[in-house]
């Protein structure tokens, strides 16, 4: 195998002002232009393999993961032009997190309607797993569902805090986080690895947590086996047994982008995680994230850990997802997937 290909110096140096002055600065020009301004940083990014993972790694990695997963859902001659629509996608992830920082919720125009009003209708003497993709900018809708007071409760990982990231590229994150942490109605984000008593607790109260499920199972550990983007694939199983040893209802969604500032929030209909299992949660939850990934396939900016998701018919070490028992430690439970 030949040795990865590093990263020109210039694309590390330039990760400073990107990220402490760019980013910033795009909340606050006319609509039109920030987002043309991170669209064209994104098709930048595309050419040079310019994702925070790979940046923190010094060498290409992210646009050739990305181009074998889409290759195993959409066309030979889709792949090319799906890839740079997800670098665009993670510039504009990026540049509108940053604007919910800076700006708040009010700076966009978010159509949540139904999902609110479905949300509301959710029993009020239980809690509520949601679970989404890393698709569009997941971050406006974890704000937009708790705009009628949900508290809620994300997931996010530990990762971004990794010691090999730029400096600016940690502190990006801690902005991100910040800013969605004032719109959570008194709910707290938290790290997988370290706050599953946490989370537990949440459910517990009848409060929400958010969990980002678009991730494979660990090698050694215990999956759910679901139909995802073309095959039946072994996916961490943690939300959806938290969802059920919890008694929690479970539902799936999704944050469309429009154009400009302009989305749209969509909730699936809910389960009862307790009543149908992990299983057929996880099953009703990738169904409807699939529906919207292939949609629009580019706006996917997770693609490129579907080639590190088991196909089905390979043995995948450790039990199958099961309800943990009343006596169980929280702590000990698996983590479910994170941010």
């Amino acid at each position: 195998m030949s040795a990865p290909e590093p990263l020109p110096r210039w694309s590390l140096a330039l990760q400073g002002p990107e990220y402490r002055w760019l980013l910033p600065a795009l909340s606050g020009l006319p609509a039109a232009l920030a987002y043309r301004i991170a669209h064209a940083r994104g098709r930048f990014n595309a050419r040079h393999d310019r994702d925070w993972v790979s940046l923190g790694l010094r060498h290409r990695h992210i646009a050739g993961q990305a181009a074998l997963g889409c290759a195993m859902f959409v066309p030979p001659t889709q792949v090319e032009a799906v890839v740079r629509e997800r670098f665009e996608t993670v510039s504009r992830e990026e540049m509108e997190a940053r604007a919910l920082d800076v700006r708040g919720l009010a700076h966009f125009d978010i159509e949540a309607r139904d999902a609110l009003e479905a949300l509301a209708r959710r029993p009020r003497d239980r809690g509520i797993v949601l679970v989404t993709s890393h698709h569009e900018t997941f971050v406006l809708g974890i704000a937009a569902l708790a705009m009628r007071g949900e508290i809620i409760h994300p997931v996010k990982s530990l990762v971004t805090a990794d010691p090999r990231l730029h400096p600016a590229v940690r502190d990006h994150f801690e902005l991100k986080y910040g800013g969605l942490q004032r719109h959570l109605n008194g709910g707290e984000l938290a790290p997988a690895e370290t706050s599953m008593r946490h989370f537990y607790r949440a459910l517990a109260r009848r409060e929400a947590v958010v969990v980002l499920v678009d991730a494979p199972a660990p090698p050694e550990g215990p999956s759910v086996v679901v139909p995802w983007l073309g095959a039946r694939r072994h996916m961490a199983q943690g939300a959806f047994r938290m969802a059920e040893a919890s008694g929690s209802m479970l539902a799936a969604f999704g944050c469309r982008w429009h154009g400009a500032r302009r989305h749209t929030v969509s909730l699936s209909a809910m389960v009862d995680a307790r009543e149908v299992g992990a299983q057929e949660a996880a099953a009703h939850a990738f169904a409807f994230l699939e529906r919207g990934i292939l949609e629009r396939p580019g706006r996917w900016w997770a693609s490129h850990l579907l080639p590190a998701c088991r196909p089905a018919d390979e043995p995948q070490p450790g039990s199958p997802a099961r309800a943990g028992s009343a006596g169980e430690d929280e702590d000990a439970r698996d983590p479910p997937g994170a941010a």
